[in-house]
């Protein structure tokens, strides 16, 4: 059974100290929740928005599942002989998984009921010392299931992420294997989901507007203008690709004017995630930190295959196989580290490339960007040459 839901936003602002890019006492968390009754295994489909980057950094993405169960049973005894120790155990399997998840969350819960001493079997169904009815027994009664997300990345955007939440109730008889038995479940799930963040008001007010846009999968272009400037001022360009982590990526100073205008075009890392997620840290003299609003830039996913570079490391040439059987039209640049372009390929028709390394480009690490024209894929690799 697939039930799809409303869910209800909540916002509430909490009165406690901040995470590290918050310079006030206070965050604000942003609820989504619902309810939904079933009988005890059943698929439920619940969607809600993203967190939108204009209010602020999110800091923190909490999912809370409130689980009531209800379960009755019969249990006669097909035995000649009274059996003295029938119990039953009752399990409870949760798990929600969706694309946003690195991996589904899983809970699992047993609960044992017993023991019931029953008669030898008498021969008639549903009745007599060698039969039990039990319930309604309430195996979870708003039971609390708490998850804090090691990813947020994909929680960043305007659009929407669903989760898929699969329930599973079953038992067990122990203590005869001839025996009668039967269950029956209901079940209550109450979902939440909470963004807790850094409300924009309290980032960095100086920084006046901040823009990461996608060229393609292979460059991100990334602007911001600043008011107020300072000459001991600095900042730092960061990105995360989970969320809650970033590191620098590029340090600037303060302009001499008074106000500020910077770029960067970043080169997108092989090891950088399907989500990226930008900030710029901005510094004074004093050392007081502040922060921009974030920036999150999702890449396409890859259908075709990626190219083969080799030899790699590369000495005088390298090769790109781009297909062993299809021929496109490619297009091949080749980046520095901090995402200046150097040299442009063009292969037309072609399974095949090459690159002159000896006489173009100098020793070093570079990225090469190969974008397929006829499916506009980006594929990103890094190449050493020695």
């Amino acid at each position: 059974m697939l039930r799809r839901t409303a869910l209800i936003p909540v916002i509430l602002f909490l009165a406690f100290k901040s995470q590290a890019q918050c310079d006030a006492a206070h965050t604000s968390t942003l609820s989504y929740d619902t309810i939904v009754n079933a009988l005890g295994n059943s698929l439920y489909s619940f969607t809600f928005p993203q967190f939108n980057p204009t209010l602020g950094t999110l800091i923190d993405v909490k999912i809370n599942t409130k689980v009531t169960l209800v379960y009755n049973f019969r249990l006669e005894n097909g035995e000649i002989n009274p059996v003295t120790n029938y119990r039953v155990k009752v399990f409870r399997d949760d798990e929600i998984s969706s694309s946003a998840l690195e991996a589904p969350l899983v809970n699992s819960y047993q609960k044992q009921y017993g023991f019931y001493s029953l008669a030898g079997t008498d021969g008639i169904p549903n009745s007599g010392p060698d039969y039990t009815q039990q319930g309604p027994l309430y195996v979870l009664n708003q039971k609390d299931i708490n998850y804090t997300l090691s990813n947020t990345a994909d929680f960043f955007g305007s659009g929407a992420v669903t989760f898929d939440y699969i329930t599973s109730t079953y038992s067990a008889a122990q203590g005869s294997i001839n025996n009668s038995f039967d269950g029956s479940a209901q079940d209550a799930v109450k979902f939440n989901i909470t963004y807790t963040y850094c409300p924009q008001i309290i980032l960095a007010a100086d920084i006046t507007s901040f823009k990461a846009s996608k060229v393609n999968d292979a460059v991100i272009d990334i602007k911001w203008i600043t008011q107020n400037e300072k000459n001991n001022r600095n900042y730092e360009l960061q990105k995360s690709t989970d969320g809650k982590t970033f590191r620098g990526v590029a340090q600037f100073a303060a302009t001499a004017a008074q106000t500020g205008s910077y770029s960067y075009s970043y080169a997108v890392q092989p090891t950088d995630s399907k989500t990226i997620i930008f900030r710029v840290k901005q510094v004074d003299g004093s050392g007081t930190a502040r922060y921009s609003a974030v920036n999150a830039i999702k890449l396409s996913n890859k259908t075709g295959p990626q190219p083969v570079i080799y030899p790699n490391p590369a000495k005088g040439a390298a090769n790109l196989l781009f297909s062993n059987t299809k021929r496109s039209n490619w297009e091949v640049s080749i980046y520095t580290v901090s995402g200046q372009l150097l040299k442009r390929y063009n292969f037309n028709n072609a399974l095949t490339g090459k690159i002159n390394t000896t006489q173009e480009i100098e020793k070093g690490v570079y990225m090469v960007q190969s974008l397929n024209k006829t499916t506009q894929e980006h594929f990103v690799q890094q190449l050493l040459i020695q």
